[in-house]
């Protein structure tokens, strides 16, 4: 993956799972291309037989996995949401640059919700038609991190046929127990599994947004909630909960190792 002066990363087949070159210009304010995206990207190429008919990709950023996506022949349209103009702008641009403008469609939009009535209207004639949805949420504040792919989920039944695939974003440091945990909270939906993961990965914690990211994770242990998960920064076989991890960290100043993952959840009935 190259970038050029123009703010332009070029994708390869590697970096696409096999569904060929793209072009994804990213301008300033538009959010960057991250480890979590890039293995969300993979996920659709290497597991492209799971996806036909029609998707949604949640907070779909510059338009990198819509535009993906629609690269598979089975895939007919797919529409982006997000909730900042400056991503609406560059997913469109790309579509352009990228020539596939023709099956894809991206709102302004709060979760999935769009803000123009006309696009609320457009949006709501797909409620129960859509066969994907793709989601690389960013962490939520105020919870445990995780309240943004509750939110993918929960919106999702709305627009889902039965059988209908969510490829989710969620890492590694969440935890097994509150990944399994999703189904069970929301009604409609079984997990699949995992469907990729990057190698083990620091968890930068010199990066203020990571370091406070596990400062949240080791109080809502404090208050109860399931333990989050990184592996030892120099014992491939143990594993640290946030608040030893973050203990960890200010004794040494090593940070923990995470990976970034996309996991499956099917809703309703399963489908062949």
């Amino acid at each position: 993956m190259t970038a050029s002066p123009e703010n332009t990363v070029h994708l390869t087949p590697a970096d696409t799972g096999g569904l060929g070159e793209i072009a994804i210009y990213q301008p300033p304010g538009a959010f960057a291309l991250t480890p979590a995206s890039r293995i969300a990207l993979q996920t659709i190429g290497v597991h492209r037989h799971l996806l036909a008919g029609v998707g949604l990709d949640w907070g779909c950023g510059a338009g990198g996995l819509a535009i993906t996506a629609v690269q598979i022949p089975t895939v007919s349209h797919v529409i982006g949401l997000d909730i900042e103009p400056a991503n609406i702008a560059a997913a469109q641009h790309n579509a352009v640059l990228n020539g596939v403008a023709d099956r894809l469609t991206f709102f302004l939009a709060d979760s999935y919700t769009p803000f123009a009535p006309a696009d609320q209207q457009m949006l709501t004639a797909y409620a129960g038609r859509v066969d994907f949805i793709l989601a690389n949420p960013p962490t939520s504040e105020g919870d445990d991190g995780f309240g943004f792919r509750r939110v993918v989920l929960e919106g999702a039944r709305a627009f889902l046929k039965p059988g209908g695939l969510v490829f989710l974003s969620v890492s590694y440091q969440y935890g097994r127990a509150r990944i399994h945990r999703l189904a069970q909270e929301i009604p409609g939906f079984t997990y699949g599994g995992l469907l990729a993961s990057t190698d083990w990965v620091p968890f930068d914690m010199q990066r203020p947004d990571l370091y406070h990211c596990v400062e949240l994770y080791a109080a809502e242990e404090q208050a109860g909630g399931p333990l989050y998960e990184f592996r030892h920064p120099a014992a491939a076989d143990q594993i640290l909960n946030a608040q030893s991890a973050l203990a960890h960290f200010h004794q040494t100043g090593q940070s923990p190792f995470s990976q970034w993952q996309t996991h499956l959840f099917r809703f309703g009935n399963a489908r062949g």
